[in-house]
């Protein structure tokens, strides 16, 4: 990875992007490209009527710029800038394909819960329009300074089998000395809840999906060169993906990596699971190509 893009929206004052950006890069020694983006009027008003709104939009975007100045501090390599384009979306795809980024890394949607991931209308887009791997912060995530990565979790599910997802992180994770664990998630059906099956029977289920599912990450963690003894493996199960996922244990420096699919329109495509962990992560979340990834 050489080049972090941290984008920024309009009036975004959280800094939760950033305090993602800065850790990603302390821990794999890369540059950081923080942009702030202005969506230029279109068509331009021939009256000269944008000018004072432009003046208040370049404004408001220098003092993020500040704050993130701030938040990164001075012990890493930081480009600072203003983007102006037709949307939002132009903007990140300007900056992201200018400066040959190896991540992307947004905020969440204003309409998610906090504490957890939410994608916005302009992360879905960016999802569909960009090759580059996109990193998403949950809603109010900060960091202490100097903080780095701690772990790399791939949640691992049947797509993810020959899809080389597992592979690639591995790689990653050797070349930064990283530790990496492999998560599973179980949701049982709402029926075991209100007696419609016997507990036991469920919990039995679920533990040989479990052990099935674990021997199928060993053998892709020992095809790719992996100690697949020592390979930490977690599962998490609950009525509810909430459940589920909190039934892993999170650290604020974990990083949840997913597989996403992808079409010959789309680049970016989150299956139904994908979508539901991505949700109610607590911890930031990479969603890597399939398509992308080497066999």
């Amino acid at each position: 990875m050489t080049t972090i893009v941290v984008g920024l929206a309009p009036g975004e004052r959280g800094g939760a992007a950033v305090h993602l950006g800065a850790m990603v890069a302390r821990s794999t020694d890369s540059s950081l490209v923080v942009a702030a983006i202005n969506p230029a009027p279109w068509p331009p008003n021939p009256f000269l009527g944008d000018e004072e709104y432009l003046e208040l939009q370049q404004a408001a975007a220098e003092e993020t710029l500040a704050r993130s100045r701030m938040i990164i501090g001075g012990d890493l390599s930081a480009e600072y800038l203003v983007e102006t384009a037709r949307s939002v979306t132009d903007g990140l795809l300007q900056v992201s394909t200018r400066s040959e980024a190896g991540l992307v890394v947004l905020g969440s949607g204003t309409s998610g819960l906090p504490g957890r991931v939410s994608l916005g209308s302009v992360a879905q887009r960016i999802l569909h329009s960009l090759d580059t791997p996109v990193c998403f912060a949950p809603a109010d995530f900060s960091l202490p300074t100097g903080a780095k990565l701690s772990r790399i979790t791939v949640g691992f599910g049947r797509a993810d089998n020959d899809s080389g997802l597992l592979a690639a992180a591995l790689s990653r994770a050797r070349h930064f000395g990283i530790p990496l664990r492999v998560a599973c998630f179980a949701v049982r059906p709402s029926t075991a809840a209100r007696g419609g099956i016997e507990p036991r029977a469920e919990d039995l289920v679920v533990g040989e999906w479990a052990e099935q599912l674990r021997a199928q990450i060993r053998y892709a963690a020992s095809l790719a060169g992996a100690d697949a003894d020592s390979l930490e493996i977690v599962v998490g199960a609950g009525t509810g993906w909430e459940e589920a996922m909190a039934a892993v244990p999170w650290t604020p420096t974990d990083l949840l990596a997913i597989g996403a699919k992808t079409s010959a329109i789309s680049r970016f495509l989150l299956g139904s699971h994908a979508a539901k962990i991505v949700k109610h992560s607590p911890v930031p979340v990479l969603t890597v190509a399939r398509g992308s990834l080497p066999d």
